[in-house]
């Protein structure tokens, strides 16, 4: 009796874990735009369930273009996409490899309220390349009607002016 509880246990310790985690960081080619179509297929034109299957894995953060707002970490799910909104796919890359803000944070010992000032520190930027990379939709009648892909790159804005 003690064997089978303890395959039962182990059974289901196995099959929890066997559950699709979210992807805390977006690999490079994520951001990639090949004619106005992402890496995952999704172009403009395209609505929330194929916008949802492509990123249901990533954190997605949203804003209103109306009005004066900042971007915001939504559940995928529960995104407004019928209004006028943006949404939008972010990773910070050191050194070439993708970061979560909260892998950064822990690696640094900052808090997140520090980390913009970490990452734009000429001192951070002498011994690291940074780069924020971004995939943006623009939503209009619960359809994508633009795709914008763009970076930041840290070590050009921030380092080069205090080295002159």
């Amino acid at each position: 009796m003690k064997k089978l509880c303890l395959t039962v246990v182990l059974l289901a310790l196995l099959l929890t874990g066997c559950g699709k985690e979210p992807k805390a960081t977006a690999p490079k080619e994520l951001f990639q735009l090949n004619n106005g179509v992402t890496a995952e297929g999704v172009r403009a034109g395209d609505g929330s369930k194929t916008f949802i299957d492509a990123y249901r894995d990533y954190t997605i953060q949203v804003a209103y273009n109306d009005q004066a707002s900042s971007y915001v970490v939504m559940d995928i799910d529960k995104i407004p996409y019928s209004d006028n909104i943006s949404t939008m796919i972010a990773n910070f890359f050191v050194d070439g490899e993708p970061v979560s803000e909260k892998a950064l944070c822990e690696e640094n010992k900052v808090e997140p309220t520090q980390l913009y000032a970490l990452l734009s520190s000429p001192a951070y930027l002498r011994e690291h390349s940074v780069v924020y990379r971004y995939l943006r939709f623009t939503w209009t009648d619960g359809k994508i009607s633009g795709i914008q892909s763009d970076e930041l790159n840290y070590n050009e804005t921030y380092e080069t002016p205090t080295l002159r």
